[in-house]
């Protein structure tokens, strides 16, 4: 008897399916499909599953809730769910969730990131290709989906530590404060719109993980790229400039504040 596999019971319907034998290295890849989520829609019932999923939101904001640990969800978040670990989601966000789910057996590691915007256009650009090709496994199906795997492996740090949502944010978090924009430092509102999440709930997952609200953390951020300046010496009103700061006496009121002192004497005491 042909065994069926069985997906927890929620309004999902699948855009993009394949059903494949892909191998690479330690890694199989049997199955690749596109969940929409429909209406209504609140939270997923957690599940586990005898084989390890890959999880990458296209869309949509919520939490991924997995083993005991809860995650923040935006479009770019990643998730690789071992075999048997339970995990399911719960929506936030207005617009229904888009996620893209790859069933794979081989390295049992729990895997979090998030893909960068270039890279979240490349999968799209390589979905849409599945989409539109011919039905059945061939090189071309196999070659896309090893690379939307290999840009979703690359989107989770192996040097942070493992399970730790914290880690990846505050990463992310540090990308979006030296993304270009016409203000150099986003402020806190604008980081939690970045990231996709609101400011309260950003607030208190960097508050956890680190101690710090999320415009301590911030000002933590600046404080180094402005000692960073200081360094290089030259005039307080070249360095105020060069630090994104308009107000050369606004920039040395906010250096005090945070440390004590004012930028030129912090200069002459490293110098």
């Amino acid at each position: 008897m042909k065994k069926v596999r069985r997906y927890p019971d929620v309004p999902l319907q699948p855009v993009v399916l394949r059903e494949m034998r892909v191998r690479c290295g330690p890694w199989s890849i049997t199955g690749l499909r596109v969940n929409r989520h429909l209406q209504p829609f609140d939270q997923m019932t957690p599940h586990a599953h005898p084989h390890g999923q890959l999880l990458l939101y296209l869309r949509g904001k919520g939490i991924q809730r997995v083993a005991t640990k809860s995650y923040p969800v935006s479009a770019g978040s990643v998730f690789f769910v071992p075999a048997g670990m339970t995990h399911g989601f719960e929506e936030t966000g207005p617009r229904r969730a888009i996620c893209l789910v790859a069933d794979w057996r081989g390295v049992q590691k729990f895997r979090f990131g998030f893909l960068a915007a270039d890279a979240m256009a490349e999968v799209r650009t390589r979905l849409s290709l599945l989409g539109a090709g011919p039905r059945g496994v061939d090189l071309g199906v196999a070659g896309t989906t090893l690379q939307i795997l290999s840009l979703c492996l690359a989107a989770c740090d192996p040097q942070g530590p493992q399970g730790n949502p914290t880690h990846s944010l505050t990463g992310r978090l540090t990308r979006e404060m030296h993304r270009g924009s016409d203000a150099k430092w986003p402020s806190p509102a604008e980081l939690s719109q970045r990231v996709g999440l609101q400011k309260d709930y950003l607030n208190r997952l960097i508050r956890s993980g680190t101690g710090l609200t999320l415009g301590q953390w911030r000002a933590k951020k600046i404080l180094a790229e402005v000692e960073k300046e200081l360094r290089k010496g030259g005039r307080m009103v070249e360095v105020a400039e060069r630090c994104g700061f308009q107000d050369a006496n606004y920039f040395t009121r906010w250096f005090r504040r945070q440390t004590g002192v004012t930028p030129k004497i912090w200069q002459k005491r490293t110098g």
